[in-house]
């Protein structure tokens, strides 16, 4: 019999007693859990029980001895199909191109950021009085800008897709769900770009995220940051069953940048500035980070990042206010590869964190994970 949770790609061999003992045992421990992915997977496996029995129709007859089972969660779900089943269904609306505005990014080259020393120019000219204070909190990064390719190395710096692993390692998961491959960061790619020394100069940094967390569900689950230095001995991964989702394949290329807090930022909050000054700095703050960027595609830019300051969505980060050393490992931002458009959750940013002294020491395991969404 199909295992609860499991992808049911075998209901086809399953009499219909078992297809229907399958639909109860589905149903309860959907009941059970309070993982969203794994509701979401049972979910799945659902709607697959309800095809098959619909193909060998046999689905409505099923359903209604379901409708008076005595358990109520078997009765109630019963009881959605037979209505579903009576209710007209129009036709699924076309897929619509995706605007210029969000295609911009994928297929254009990063533009060139503004200077350390064209930044300071513009805080002496706008904000004389805290221009040293700011440029003391400018950090070094790397944008990781999203582009449209057709084929994109296994070994290549991206997001999304399928991992590459150690031949030994296995697949990590919570709640019996494999996490989610978010994306790896090829080191050899970024090595000497201002920003990045403490990466290692060369190996594979390979980021997961439980589907809960990446989708805005609380509680947040484990989130997986494995790093690889023999990037040849890598092959594709495998989990145990197929994570719940794959996302897009997006390649990426570095952009430099020089980076600032986030005006929300408890960093910006300690310079404790009256609303006229938090004006002129957000302008600023906001001239630097889409300089280059058209302004009518402004909105749609994604900004992951290597390193730098967290471009938060809400308050800063718990990390950023409880502990000086926290450092920005890896922001990811909503992308685009030119067919399809990738967002977190309802929309936000995932961040990935480490101390300074865990990053020197390549303690990539200690690795912390904030989401945050609108």
């Amino acid at each position: 019999m199909a295992k609860p949770g499991g992808d049911g790609n075998d209901l086809s061999k399953l009499s219909v007693p078992e297809l229907e003992r399958t639909y109860i045992e589905s149903v309860r421990a959907a009941e059970a859990t309070g993982h969203i992915g794994k509701k979401n997977r049972l979910a799945r496996q659902q709607s697959k029980i309800m095809q098959e029995l619909k193909a060998r129709g046999e689905d409505r007859s099923v359903f209604q001895r379901l409708a008076g089972h005595s358990d109520e969660n078997v009765s109630r779900w019963a009881a959605s199909y037979l209505d579903w089943l009576d209710e007209p269904h129009p036709e699924a609306a076309s897929r619509q191109p995706l605007r210029p505005e969000i295609l911009w990014q994928c297929d254009n080259p990063p533009p060139a950021a503004l200077t350390r020393d064209q930044i300071a120019d513009r805080l002496r000219r706008g904000m004389p009085e805290f221009s040293g204070r700011l440029m003391d909190l400018a950090l070094p990064a790397v944008g990781l800008w999203p582009q449209r390719r057709a084929d994109i190395a296994a070994t290549a710096s991206r997001f999304g897709g399928w991992p590459l692993a150690d031949p030994d390692w296995r697949w990590p998961s919570f709640e019996d769900e494999p996490l989610l491959f978010v994306g790896q960061i090829n080191c050899a790619e970024f090595h000497g770009l201002p920003g990045t020394e403490l990466l290692p100069p060369s190996g594979l940094l390979v980021f997961f995220g439980d589907y809960d967390a990446l989708n805005g569900c609380e509680p947040f689950g484990p989130t997986g940051l494995h790093f690889w230095p023999d990037v040849d001995r890598l092959a594709a991964a495998k989990a145990r069953i197929d994570p719940l989702e794959v996302l897009p394949s997006c390649a990426l290329v570095p952009r430099p940048i020089i980076d600032f807090p986030h005006p929300d930022s408890h960093a910006v909050g300690k310079l404790k500035f009256n609303q006229q000054q938090r004006s002129s700095y957000f302008d600023a703050w906001l001239e630097v980070r889409d300089h280059g960027i058209p302004p009518a595609c402004a909105n749609y830019v994604g900004f992951s990042k290597l390193f730098g300051w967290p471009h938060q969505v809400q308050s800063d980060l718990w990390a950023f206010q409880s502990d000086d050393s926290a450092r920005l490992l890896l922001q990811v931002d909503h992308y685009c590869n030119g067919e399809d458009r990738h967002y977190w959750g309802p929309g936000g940013s995932l961040y990935y964190l480490l101390s300074e002294r865990d990053l020197r020491a390549d303690r990539y395991e200690a690795c912390e994970f904030e989401g945050q969404f609108t």
